[in-house]
This record gives structure tokens, C-alpha cells and sequence, in this order.
């Protein structure tokens, strides 16, 4: 239907339908909460409400905005299977990626704004705060069938969610109207973390998102980046479920103080994830090249 549609239009009907979808689905959730009798905030109402907001925004939303504008939808998200070796790169190169991580982590939780805008400040760590508070809450589980509901609601459908949206639609659009893959990744993983609203969070989350922006476009399948995001998010609900969410979300957070040994090694590491990433793409364009002489 939209297809041939201006740019600009696009952009229009991707931002309401993910508006739309978002609305429609927690509006939902509200009702299964009400008739199943829980009370507002409680772990049940804040786990169906974040299930359907996910749903809503990152799957339903961009699913319609390709059905509706792509003259062959069923292959666009690139939901192809996938060498297994691309995806035990993909996960080495989160191991190896992430003391550089930590490091930009704690170098963003330390950042302060000038004198003038202190209150913005104020206000952003408070909010931050609070969602803090509400992540510990629903990383708690005492027991397996509550550990298999945080894996589905906090690890699983926002990873297939967020994969779909950043990677399927935002950075193959971008790819194709500014005819540079690499500015795709880079401005996909912006947005990816500008839109969890966490400025102290921001340059981390960036990085993250960049990582699996390249794991997608050398790995050429969606089911990669997703099974990465999924292992990535996974292994904080595990932790958390073994140990306690405190801990988990502070393991994952930064380097409690930063030498230059740390800073070093983070950075000797981070090469060592550029060369996984270039086997990734070896790989990727050798299985496509046995694919075409067959």
C-alpha cells in the first residue's frame, strides 16, 4: 500500500503505528489486569504491561510497517538460518567487547553537566533511579516458573523486539537512502539507545547497539543479533536469579575504579573483537558465495 510512498511518509506512518501498537497493547494488559484482579504495580501488572508495551512497539509495530510498505515482506527482516559458527562469534565478541563496555560505563556514570543545568542532571538520575528500582523488582525470582517468565518478558521479546525495529527496519532503511552500511550501524545503535532514555547509560548502550548492528550486517541473518541480545540480557536474569538483582545489575554496570591497565587491556580487547567481527563476515560471505555457484 505504501510502497511507493515519499520518505517522509514512511517515517510518519512507522511512528504511529508504533505509537499505536504500543497503545493498543497496554491498554490490553490494563484489562487482563483488571480481570485477573491484581493490584496496580504489583510484579504480575508490571510484567504483563512491560510484555504487551514490548510486543506492541518493537514487533506488531514494525511487522505492519513492513507489511505495509515492502513489496516483499517475507524476506526483509532476513530471518534466515544462521552458520552456528556465527553465533558463537557473535557471543565471543560480547565477552570480548565488554571490558571496553564497562569502561564507557564508567566513564558516563561519572559525567556531570555544568553549573546551569544541575537540575536537568538531578532530574535524570532520579528518573534513573526509579527505573532502577522497578528492573530490581522484576529481576526477582525465587523460583524456576518465576525465572522463565523474566527470561520470555525481560530477555527474550525484547530481544527479538529491539532486533526487529533497530536493525530490521531502522538500519536496513537507513542503509539503503544513505547508501553506507556503516553510518546505518552507527546511527541504528544511536537510536537504539536514545530511545531507553538513560543518559548516563547512553554511551554504553551505544556501543552495545553497534555491536550488534555489525554482527547483523556481516552475519547477514537477523537470528544472530537477536540470539546475541538474547544471550546478553539472559545471562544478567540468570545471575540475578542464582545471586540476588543487586548484584547482578552492578556486575554488569562498570569497573569500580579505572587504571590505565584496565583502560589498556579494555582497549587490546576491543581489536580482538574487530578481528571476531571481520571472521563473522568471512564466514557469512563464504556460505554466500558456496550459495550462489550451487
Amino acid at each position: 500500500m505504501f510502497a511507493e510512498s515519499p520518505l517522509w511518509k514512511k517515517i510518519i506512518l512507522f511512528i504511529f503505528l508504533l505509537i499505536f501498537c504500543t497503545v493498543t497493547l497496554t491498554s490490553l494488559s490494563m484489562l487482563i489486569s483488571h480481570v485477573a484482579g491484581w493490584n496496580p504495580n504489583s510484579i504480575e501488572d508490571l510484567k504483563v504491561k512491560q510484555l504487551m508495551c514490548s510486543s506492541g512497539m518493537f514487533i506488531l509495530g514494525p511487522t505492519l510497517f513492513v507489511y505495509l510498505t515492502k513489496r516483499e515482506p517475507s524476506g526483509y527482516f532476513q530471518l534466515n538460518l544462521v552458520d552456528p559458527r556465527i553465533i558463537f562469534l557473535g557471543i565471543l565478541a560480547f565477552f570480548t567487547a565488554y571490558p571496553f563496555i564497562a569502561v564507557a560505563t564508567s566513564w558516563n556514570e561519572g559525567m556531570h553537566m555544568s553549573e546551569a543545568l544541575q537540575g536537568v542532571e538531578r532530574w535524570m538520575r532520579e528518573s534513573e533511579e526509579l527505573m532502577k528500582v522497578t528492573t530490581l523488582r522484576m529481576l526477582e525470582s525465587n523460583s524456576i516458573p518465576q525465572l522463565t517468565s523474566n527470561l520470555i518478558v525481560i530477555a527474550l521479546i525484547p530481544a527479538i523486539g529491539e532486533e526487529l525495529t533497530f536493525r530490521g527496519v531502522i538500519q536496513q532503511s537507513l542503509a539503503k537512502y544513505l547508501k553506507n552500511e556503516h553510518v546505518a550501524v552507527w546511527l541504528a545503535a544511536t537510536l537504539f539507545s536514545a530511545i531507553h532514555l538513560q543518559f548516563f547509560g547512553f554511551f554504553p548502550r551505544l556501543l552495545l547497539g553497534v555491536l550488534l548492528g555489525y554482527i547483523f550486517l556481516y552475519g547477514r541473518s537477523l537470528i544472530a543479533s537477536i540470539f546475541c541480545h538474547f544471550m546478553n540480557n539472559a545471562i544478567i536474569i540468570i545471575y540475578a536469579h542464582v545471586s540476588d538483582p543487586e548484584t547482578a545489575l552492578a556486575s554488569e554496570s562498570s569497573f569500580n575504579n579505572l587504571t590505565h591497565g584496565t583502560i589498556a587491556t579494555s582497549v587490546l580487547l576491543l581489536v580482538v573483537t574487530f578481528f571476531i567481527l571481520m571472521r563473522i563476515k568471512y564466514i557469512s560471505d563464504k556460505n554466500k558465495g558456496s550459495d550462489l555457484k550451487q
